[in-house]
């Protein structure tokens, strides 16, 4: 009788988890299993970036997600090109959900009729338990839908934009701000007091941190800020970057006293077209420095920049790493990542996984599986090598897959 390789060991553990999600886009359920689905829906969200990249249309890509047209036209379309990116790891995730839940090896001539028809049939209440609580065993998933969800609560944990918190640019932005909080602002230590009052509300309502992109940023003095925004309420004209910086480090600091982790989309952005450049995870070390009490989560391992995401997390104790949407975005490089940030930063600073998913919800179990094999792949290394024994190796898989999170975002489970 042969003994099962290391990796194969420490997934068959790894399987039976609860894990947490640590990043979704998933709106209630209701949303989803209101609207018509079919095997194009898989490749919404990410995958049709790459059909692009293949050549397709965005046009046409529109037309494949466009019900009122018959499903044979809209496979037509997308066929060519659905064969030149099935290899990619946007791609991968498709084919292992067609598997786990429609009964179809492949995505394909011959099965794609089927797949829509199962997807259909399969689109009522309890998908979302069906899917992420039986065949997942996700336990919650950290959503960003731009609001409270209203329902599916005990599921679907919530993060806000920050820019919600201090969007206000006119006086009469402030005064209704004001009013909803039941304050006065003539100040900016009272419109601080209204951002402050708008967390804790927040707060009670299941919100567990606020979500912000690592575009440059300023930490402007107190008194220039206070300044500019006794110029905004008075109508005047006022230097409008400086005041968005300085209520930034205004919220910030807030963050940290209402125990809100601030989340961080850094690198990659998700359509076609986009200057990531300007999403470099460098663009946080003023910021980071600056607010020393706040907990930041930066997002995505700041694909392609791991190695200097890496080094941010090794020089910064109110650093965490997490490794949402860059299972799929680059495999191979997200299991270099993370052997070599194993080498860099404590263990416990390092989160798993998040399937960055909307509509096509079953794509998160694909992405879960190859997270999964990532991880199983990295401390399998570390165990044949000697560097830790399995027991060792399953401690560290546990802390990435619900240990972290749970005690960053201070989860209730």
């Amino acid at each position: 009788m042969t003994t099962k390789p290391i990796r194969e060991r420490l997934l068959a553990e790894m399987r039976q988890w609860q894990v947490i999600d640590c990043h979704e886009h998933l709106p209630e359920e209701s949303e989803r299993i209101s609207n018509p689905v079919d095997a194009l829906t898989l490749f919404s969200h990410y995958t049709h970036n790459d059909l692009i990249n293949a050549g397709l249309s965005r046009e046409d890509y529109d037309r494949t997600q466009d019900h009122s047209l018959p499903l044979a036209e809209r496979w037509a379309l997308v066929r060519p090109y659905w064969e030149r990116v099935r290899f990619t790891g946007y791609s991968r995730p498709i084919l292992l959900a067609v598997r786990r839940f429609y009964g179809c090896d492949d995505l394909n001539d011959d099965t794609y009729e089927a797949i829509s028809e199962r997807m259909q049939a399969a689109n009522t209440p309890g998908l979302y338990h069906r899917v992420l609580r039986e065949a997942c065993n996700i336990r919650l998933c950290l959503t960003q839908i731009g609001r409270i969800p209203t329902a599916d609560q005990e599921l679907l944990v919530p993060l806000l934009p920050a820019h919600e918190f201090i969007s206000a640019r006119t006086p009469e932005a402030v005064a209704q701000q004001a009013d909803e909080a039941g304050g006065r602002v003539a100040s900016l230590d009272d419109y601080t007091d209204v951002v402050r009052q708008r967390l804790r509300r927040a707060k009670a309502q299941g919100v567990v941190g606020l979500k912000m992109a690592a575009n440059p940023h300023t930490v402007p003095p107190q008194e220039e800020v206070s300044a500019a925004f006794g110029l905004m309420l008075q109508g005047r004209e006022y230097d409008a970057g400086l005041l968005a910086d300085g209520l930034l480090n205004e919220l910030l600091e807030l963050a940290a006293d209402e125990e809100l982790v601030v989340a961080v989309h850094c690198g990659l952005i998700w359509t076609n077209w986009q200057d990531f450049s300007q999403l470099h995870p460098r663009h946080m070390i003023p910021l980071l420095m600056a607010h020393r009490r706040t907990r930041f989560d930066l997002y995505h391992a700041g694909l392609p920049w791991m190695r200097e995401t890496g080094a941010i997390g090794k020089s910064f104790p109110n650093v965490w790493l997490n490794l949402c949407w860059t299972h799929i975005m680059a495999p191979a490089m997200t299991v270099s990542a993370l052997n070599e940030w194993l080498d860099m930063v404590p263990y416990t600073k390092i989160l798993g996984f998040g399937g960055d998913y909307a509509k096509p919800v079953e794509k998160v179990y694909g992405h879960l599986q190859m997270a999964l094999e990532g991880i199983a792949t990295v401390l399998a290394g570390r165990v044949e090598d000697g560097w830790m024994t399995e027991d060792q190796a399953l401690r560290v898989a546990h802390a990435w897959l619900w240990d972290n999170p749970v005690e960053l975002y201070r989860l209730d489970v």
